[in-house]
């Protein structure tokens, strides 16, 4: 409504301030509209101001004086004087309008003052971050007691709506000592907890380092096989995942270059066999078996299981050579019997590792 009227004021005080127009004989006749708007502004004033229990003088004082303009105006209309007319209704307007915006700064100050006392910033962000605390205890199932915090924070709450500002302040300090408490707990399973995926991430690591190390040590790939080791102790001490990132960069690098250095064995294997006869190619498997049957020896010390089958394909190589030394037949299952075994016993010591 402050609005509404404030606007037509504004368009009527406008209209009328061009006192130097000339101007019918006859428009006194149509200048009661004036008296109706000024004394429905004035209307309005006296209900908002009977409306509120107490007023300051300076409204009062422009209500009386906006009366009078409005008395003045109505007997400037009586007597057809326009010029005067115009002049009263300004002068009433104004008022008007002023009292209009001065109510409308006390319902302002009104509100913020009820909010003010209705509400603490502090308190509002203490909830805020106590739920917080919930929603991240409830996540890690910290199973974390919020009962007596709760509790300060509707304690805090009261004494804030009663007024008392010294009582909520001892308050609101024991809810940030208590908040603060909470926070360092689940800090510190945070850490605990990323220290755990750490180790998880690090043990998967480390069973890929054991089969790239034979697989290293049948190619004959030394210094990978050292990186290799330094890079199986560094994930076993390693208790972050940075840590962790550092040496898998190694592995992944050393996983390549073993890689190629098997496809290029491959390759030569592959150019020999075209050159050797079928005797001499067993004869060269036979001797690559029995190289990773001795890498295999070494590692398996204390597995009675991987030692057994470490014994049979050792003596179905022993076997393999009396055949190939004997009219020449073909031992190819002979072999792959013996691959198989020692793949069943890498397999072995990747998982007891």
């Amino acid at each position: 409504m402050n609005k509404i009227f404030a606007i037509l004021a504004i368009f009527a005080v406008g209209g009328l301030l061009f006192a130097n127009v000339p101007v019918p004989t006859n428009a006194a006749s149509n200048l009661d509209y004036m008296l109706s708007i000024a004394e429905n502004g004035q209307k309005f004033c006296k209900s908002e101001i009977e409306a509120r229990d107490s007023v300051p003088p300076q409204i009062l004082d422009l209500y009386r004086q906006s009366m009078l303009d409005i008395e003045k105006l109505s007997s400037a209309i009586d007597a057809n004087d326009v010029k005067s007319a115009r002049e009263h209704f300004v002068s009433s307007m104004q008022k008007i309008k002023q009292i209009s915006l001065m109510i409308s700064q006390l319902e302002s100050s009104a509100a913020e003052s009820k909010a003010s006392s209705t509400s603490n910033l502090v308190l509002d962000r203490f909830e805020i971050n106590i739920n917080k605390l919930k929603a991240i205890s409830a996540k890690f199932g910290a199973n974390i007691d919020f009962q007596e915090i709760d509790n300060l924070m509707l304690l805090a709450k009261d004494s804030h709506e009663e007024g008392d500002s010294e009582k909520t302040k001892q308050i609101i300090d024991d809810i940030s000592k208590k908040g603060n408490a909470i926070y360092q707990v689940l800090k510190s399973i945070t850490e605990q907890n990323k220290i755990i995926r750490a180790k998880a991430l690090a043990e998967r690591h480390i069973q890929q380092i054991n089969m790239l190390i034979l697989q290293a040590k049948e190619l004959g790939l030394q210094d990978s096989v050292t990186k290799l080791e330094q890079s199986r102790i560094n994930l076993i001490a390693a208790n972050n995942t940075s840590q962790i990132k550092q040496s898998v960069k190694i592995i992944i690098v050393l996983h390549q270059s073993i890689e190629k250095s098997k496809v290029e064995l491959m390759e030569s294997i592959k150019n020999t066999d075209i050159q050797l006869s079928q005797q001499q190619q067993f004869s060269l498997q036979i001797s690559q078996l029995e190289n990773k049957l001795n890498i295999l020896t070494s590692s398996a010390y204390g597995n009675n299981a991987a030692i057994y089958y470490l014994d049979k394909a050792e003596a179905l190589i022993d076997l393999a050579k009396q055949d190939l030394s004997n009219p020449p037949k073909d031992i190819s299952k002979q072999l792959d019997q013996i691959a198989d075994i020692i793949l069943k016993v890498e397999k072995m010591l990747q998982e007891s590792t």
